[in-house]
């Protein structure tokens, strides 16, 4: 295993405007793509919105925003990707975005997919609140289903736990519907670093790694032998992915379950964004 530290605080490195915010620096690695929100709307030549209901039962209805600022769910400003989900007399808007284009973890590297984000408001009712930042295999764009296609999960939060998951889906071997899976705390209203580090310096890929961190702090690692099937190894620590970020509401099943007739809308609800980055050493 490697050693993995943040050498500079984010809000002390800008770029190329006085309010975006670079990615923070790893000793060992380096940035190879960011996604830094330096703009008045979601640049979307990389990114697409993704408009309808959710895949889970979900009841948010996802809205495409393509004016500058965004809509009254969903913008960029000040260098921020905000979701902040409505309510209107019980017709739930959200946002979804999700890359164009992939990414593939580097044979015989270590690579770090890392965002820095912030949830809501601590304390007040969010039954069915279920943001996320997580990556998808890019085999789902091309008739692959799920947990087929392969997705792991930097971050998940539900329900306004103090709580943030990361997990790995790749069918039966990890375990799905449910997945493999880990939590770690964190507090709501304040700016945390979630990363998952896929390790593929080791050629035979029993012996590869998925490593969860939350500001740097290491709380759980998988290997190829816990999936124990190369096949579905291979669909999720070196497949191409794309990153998807989102604020669902509600879902079908208990992970989150049903809204709540108070669950709380807009900001106390939603989800800031810093960046998007990608690492190798």
């Amino acid at each position: 295993m490697y050693s993995y530290s943040i050498l500079a605080a984010v809000a002390a490195t800008f770029i190329s405007t006085a309010s975006a915010i670079a990615c923070e620096s790893i000793s060992g690695f380096t940035p190879v793509w960011q996604e830094n929100f330096d703009g008045s709307s979601v640049d979307t030549t990389t990114w697409q919105y993704i408009s309808g209901s959710g895949p889970n039962g979900e009841v948010e209805n996802y809205q495409d925003y393509t004016a500058a600022g965004g809509g009254p769910a969903c913008g960029v400003s000040n260098g921020l990707f905000s979701i902040t989900p409505q309510n209107n007399g019980g017709q739930w808007t959200s946002c979804r975005i999700e890359t164009r284009n992939g990414w593939t973890a580097a044979p015989g590297k270590i690579t770090i997919v890392q965002s820095r984000l912030k949830l809501g408001q601590a304390g007040v009712p969010l039954q069915g609140i279920w943001p996320a930042f997580w990556s998808l295999g890019m085999a789902i764009r091309n008739g692959v289903e799920w947990p087929t296609c392969g997705e792991i999960d930097t971050f998940e939060n539900i329900d306004g736990g103090a709580v943030g998951h990361g997990t790995l889906h790749c069918g039966t071997p990890c375990n799905d519907d449910t997945g493999l899976t880990s939590a770690i705390p964190f507090d709501y209203g304040s700016f945390h670093t979630w990363a998952h580090a896929i390790d593929l310096t080791e050629s035979d890929w029993h012996a590869q790694s998925i490593t969860w961190y939350m500001d740097g702090q290491e709380y759980q690692v998988l290997h190829g032998s816990d999936v124990g099937n190369e096949a579905a190894w291979a669909a999720t620590a070196q497949a191409e992915m794309f990153f998807v970020i989102n604020v669902a509401i509600g879902g079908q099943d208990s992970w989150p379950g049903s809204v709540a007739g108070n669950t709380a809308k807009g900001a106390a609800s939603g989800m800031e964004v810093q960046y998007v980055a990608v690492y190798e050493n």
